[in-house]
């Protein structure tokens, strides 16, 4: 029989979270819960009482992430963590965003007594022998003080978070946490479906890719592909659509950064496979969990789907991870931690290849964490390879080739209570190959030449009084590339007051710069005057953010970003209003709500005009609901308002001509916006180890709506509008994992 068990437990809990609800009503902080729970055995073998404490972390989604022994007989310790590591959560929240937690556990075990004798029934019969009772086994909380958030958002202030658990559920996404970037304000992609985007007015050449700090030329694969790293080792994904902090530099656009996942000291694996590609993960510690062995990998067969519809493309894709990490000491771990990944688009029928793109990365670091402290010290080789190539074209309009050598540092110390002083170095040097690019003015070969970059960044988090927090910062960064020598200082500076007990209000201000970018990833986009030039970019924001009832988050964002490529005589602005409303997909009717209202001008000289990818209206409307016994169906509803477009023709009403009369007339207008709608059903199976398993069905583009492009102007035709096919992906699928 079991003293307290489980449920003693969770009155426990109860007690430590009721004791503490003045604190969590002050700072809108809400403790993790427990939701279910299995009994620890009693070792066999094992002799006397036991207390094993385990200091355990929940993750965003509610699941145990990692167990760690603080105390504890090892003959006890596995048991002890078998059975905590299947526990489930409710996870903590700040301002009602899920965030990490961290609590302590302790278990007693209690030696069963030995079995009394039965009394003999007659003579002749043998004794029987009755089974042991169950193991005595306590489990009781930690103290109140044990109990710590970890999730809170320190520096990124101007950030947008989604708890990994919920960006999984999205319709359309695929699981893929990456993918969730879409439906966030400020965002809109190059053409619906395609994962490359504008952000606030910014061109996709001035988004930076970051995976722990470490740039990547891309974050998705060719087409409608997920993301280059597998779903089940996504930490956390951040978009930070201007006035980044100081840690990020050398984009004048936005930044998506996404963290892995810790290294696990609990088994765990997961894998998926639809009917475009499969891919899967699988971790395993090793030496009493201070060690942890990684490898992950997906492969496309999209090509077999391809060939009954468009069978004049190949299209491929794969990629891969490995990470090996061991705890040297308490404090310090090492880690290798290698991926890469491969993308092919060409056209069969022409023997041309359209997009062919590859990069490797292996990052060997160091961590070192302490009650105070925390820093990472890193070295990275990398390599990259990328054709680029417009369809019908004799030859490619661009090919590059690079090999890279990093070094990066960054760390945090808490100086008081109030204050945490925040830095880092990072530089890189390049060595490329000769280069060919395809620009307006026409071919241009570069000559092989190695680039370097050099960045130092500060920043102090400064929170004088309760519900208030300034983040001054400062980047400066040194470059040379093609030649060229360049340096630039960079102030920042990001604030957060809470001017109600639910209500926030957040600014933020940066200068970035960027240096010209040839290297464009997107297939068949061509480079903007404004990433063919040295940048720099002032950002503002100012918004307001609240926790509202029925576990909502709210927030509304006012901003302005001022581009301009002094060299060329261009400017770029963008400016608008962002909405964003989220309900926790926990609940039983979840989704989110995201709105931009904008407008993206260029000036050119004198003139001043609207930006060819101006949408005004971008609107996401994400809905989930829990049917019940495991089954779940969702919706994602998206518009965008048609792009502009500007035709210089012969005459006044751009209609067909028979010959040119030298004469130029302008005409202006937007083409027709685009709706779309994707739809996501689950039926997912839990056991009682704490494996799943899942079946899916998703369609993006359900009603197989088709997309207006542009609008030129033809001497035989006059208007012609470009429209492309529908781009539409239904997908069965299956998940499973422990």
């Amino acid at each position: 029989m079991v003293k307290r068990g489980v449920g003693g437990f969770i009155a426990g809990v109860l007690c430590v979270l009721s004791a503490t609800a003045s604190a969590v009503a002050a700072d809108a902080v809400v403790k993790p819960e427990l939701l279910g729970s299995v009994e620890a055995r009693y070792p066999e073998g094992a002799r006397g009482d036991a207390e094993v404490v385990l200091s355990v972390l929940i993750a965003e989604d509610g699941r145990v992430t990692e167990v760690e022994t603080r105390s504890g007989d090892s003959a006890f310790e596995a048991a002890a963590r078998a059975a905590v590591v299947r526990w489930t959560f409710a996870p903590a929240t700040r301002d009602n965003v899920p965030v990490k937690a961290r609590l302590l556990v302790k278990i007693n075990f209690t030696e069963p007594k030995a079995p009394e004798p039965p009394p003999p029934t007659t003579p002749s019969l043998p004794a029987e022998t009755s089974a042991p009772p169950p193991a005595v086994v306590e489990a009781t909380p930690a103290p109140a003080i044990q109990i710590s958030v970890e999730g809170e958002r320190a520096e990124d202030l101007s950030a947008i978070h989604v708890p990994r658990g919920d960006t999984r559920l999205i319709p359309g996404a695929f699981a893929d946490p990456f993918r969730v970037v879409e439906i966030l304000p400020g965002v809109a992609p190059v053409l619906s479906g395609l994962p490359y985007f504008f952000v606030r007015g910014a061109p996709p050449g001035n988004v930076g890719y970051f995976i722990d700090g470490i740039r990547v030329p891309l974050l998705f694969h060719v087409g409608a592909g997920p993301s280059v790293i597998a779903p089940a080792l996504v930490d956390s994904v951040e978009l930070v659509p201007s006035a980044y902090p100081a840690r990020f530099g050398r984009f004048a656009g936005g930044i998506m950064a996404g963290e892995t996942t810790a290294p696990s000291t609990v088994p765990r694996a997961e894998a998926q496979a639809r009917v475009f590609d499969a891919g899967a993960m699988v971790e395993q510690p090793f030496a009493g969990g201070r060690g942890s062995a990684l490898v992950a990998g997906r492969y496309s067969y999209t090509q077999a789907l391809l060939a009954l519809v468009a069978p004049e493309y190949g299209l491929g894709y794969w990629d891969y991870q490995a990470r090996v990490s061991y705890a040297t000491s308490r404090r310090d771990r090492v880690s290798v931690f290698a991926f890469g990944a491969f993308d092919h688009l060409g056209n069969e029928d022409l023997n041309q290849t359209l997009f062919d793109v590859q990069f490797h990365r292996v990052d060997l670091r160091w961590d070192h964490r302490t009650e105070t402290s925390r820093a990472r010290l890193a070295l990275t080789l990398g390599a990259d390879k990328r054709l680029n190539a417009d369809e019908g074209d004799r030859g490619p309009s661009g090919v590059a080739k690079s090999r890279q050598i990093g070094l990066r540092f960054e760390g945090a110390h808490r100086l008081s209570t109030q204050a945490e002083l925040r830095g880092g170095l990072d530089g890189i040097a390049e060595a490329y190959d000769p280069e060919l690019e395809q620009l307006p003015q026409g071919t241009v070969t570069y000559a092989a030449r190695t680039d370097a970059n050099l960045g130092a960044w500060t920043e102090v988090s400064l929170k004088p009084r309760r519900g208030f927090e300034i983040v001054p910062g400062f980047r400066f960064d040194m470059s040379r590339s093609r030649g060229k020598s360049y340096s630039y200082p960079e102030p920042r500076l990001s604030t957060r007051v809470r001017v109600a007990p639910r209500l926030s209000w957040l600014t933020g201000f940066g200068l970035a710069h960027q240096l010209p970018t040839y290297r464009v990833y997107v297939p068949g986009a061509p480079v903007s005057g404004l990433e063919l030039n040295e940048q720099r970019a002032y950002q503002a924001t100012q918004g307001l953010e609240m926790a509202l009832p029925e576990a909502m988050y709210a927030r509304a964002t006012v901003f302005h970003s001022f581009l301009e490529a002094r060299s060329a005589h261009l400017t770029g602005r963008n400016y608008g209003l962002e909405l964003f409303l989220r309900r926790d997909f926990a609940q039983r009717l979840g989704g989110f709500l995201s709105y931009t209202l904008s407008r993206t001008e260029r000036t050119s000289g004198a003139t001043t005009f609207l930006a060819g990818f101006d949408r005004p209206h971008v609107l996401s409307a994400v809905l989930g609901y829990d049917l019940g016994g495991g089954f779940r169906v969702g919706g994602r509803a998206y518009y965008a308002s048609g792009r502009h477009y500007t035709l210089a023709c012969p005459t006044p009403d751009c209609g067909p001509v028979s010959a040119p009369t030298g004469e130029v007339f302008l005409q202006q207008g937007r083409v027709k916006g685009f709706f779309r709608l994707d739809f996501r059903f689950e039926k997912r199976w839990r056991f009682q180890s704490g494996s799943w398993i899942a079946a899916t069905f998703e369609w993006f583009n359900a009603l197989l709506a088709d997309e207006t492009q542009t609008r030129v102007w033809d001497p035989q035709l006059g208007i012609r509008t470009e429209t492309r096919s529908p781009l539409t992906l239904p997908s069965i699928g299956i998940e499973a994992g422990y």
